[in-house]
């Protein structure tokens, strides 16, 4: 009797277990680009959902619908998706993985998808049809334009050279911490220090403080500007934030190899300096940024209202076709009647 009893219960609890699924992307469809990916449950009382990527956390979902926007990229290559669903007070866990598909050889021509951050100032909100794109003069067809900037890394590149004592330095660690509570679930939050060399990439992980990390360095040194933007990681959406006092006195990279590294079609670079600097207003310029001048009192609020901004801005996606290789130019203008393109990346490299 009894072990028909521990039968029944076991029949019960299988029975009772929470059904996840991922349903998008679909299972064996190709993810390239900015898309939706969606979890479907009917866990009760769930107290929140996990979404990752190829193993990178991708977004926390407390409330229904559990959806998030996620950008794929370029990659030919085939994606593993994972949801995991957290129930009754984290003591049931359920998971749905999918792996999509990778992209054949003879479609790679399919893939050179463009994303343009852009500012612009509208009545309402900006559609596709508002605007039109011409890479190199060549007409591209709007595929797309979002108001949510999706998940990014952000990189901030701070100069440590030796004019970033009196309290410059330390000013903008802390000012990196207080701005830093504005990303967003999904975001990455790195830092590049560099005087006359620049350090490896730090990653921050959620609970540090960037003023406490960084503590001990103290401004010494030269000013290696250009080789720091030059050594920014972008194959993912990036925004590089660069706080630098503008001058470059040890540089091994030249300007236009600098700006070769960086004017992909997935790097921001925005800059707050405490003196001018021509290399990052073409920087900014290039890439859809914007350059503004601080000082010791006013870079905390400078700083926020840059994450702030890149926070509202819009992203363009076109798929982009009839241009060679090389620099290709980008101009987009307004097709709408009260709507003003306010800044927008003005090309890249494709090779």
């Amino acid at each position: 009797m009894r072990s028909v009893t521990i039968l029944i219960l076991t029949l019960w609890a299988a029975a009772a277990r929470a059904r996840v699924a991922i349903a998008a992307p679909a299972v064996g469809t190709q993810a390239i680009g900015p898309l939706t990916i969606e979890v479907t449950t009917d866990a009760a009382k769930i107290d929140r959902v996990e979404i990752s990527v190829d193993g990178t956390l991708a977004g926390v979902l407390r409330k229904a619908p559990y959806r998030i926007a996620y950008d794929f990229g370029t990659s030919l290559d085939a994606h593993t998706v994972v949801a995991k669903v957290y129930a009754n007070g984290y003591t049931s866990t359920e998971t749905a993985t999918i792996t999509t598909a990778s992209l054949a050889l003879s479609d790679r021509y399919n893939v050179d998808l463009v994303e343009v951050p852009l500012r612009v100032r509208a009545g309402r909100t900006l559609r596709a049809e508002d605007l039109r794109v011409r890479e190199n003069d060549v007409e591209q067809t709007i595929s797309e334009v979002r108001a949510d900037r999706g998940a990014a890394q952000f990189v901030f590149v701070v100069d440590r050279s030796l004019s970033m004592g009196d309290g410059r330095l330390t000013a903008a660690l802390r000012a990196i911490d207080d701005a830093s509570k504005q990303l967003r679930p999904g975001d990455t939050l790195s830092i590049v220090l560099f005087n006359h060399n620049v350090s490896r990439m730090r990653t921050i992980a959620h609970g540090e403080r960037v003023a406490a990390v960084f503590a001990e360095v103290v401004p010494s040194g030269g000013t290696s500007l250009r080789d720091a933007i030059a050594a920014i990681p972008s194959k993912q959406r990036t925004y590089a934030i660069v706080i630098t006092d503008g001058g470059d006195r040890n540089s091994v990279a030249s300007e236009e190899e600098a700006l070769r590294g960086i004017s992909g079609t997935r790097t921001v670079v925005d800059a707050l300096v405490f003196s001018d600097s021509r290399f990052l207003s073409r920087a900014a310029h290039n890439t859809g940024g914007v350059v503004a001048s601080v000082s010791r009192d006013t870079i905390a609020r400078a700083l926020n209202t840059d994450i702030a901004d890149i926070n509202s801005r819009y992203t363009l996606v076109y798929q982009s076709h009839g241009t060679p290789n090389g620099w290709r130019t980008i101009r987009i203008e307004p097709k709408t009647r009260g709507v003003e393109v306010v800044n927008a990346r003005k090309g890249y490299f494709a090779q």
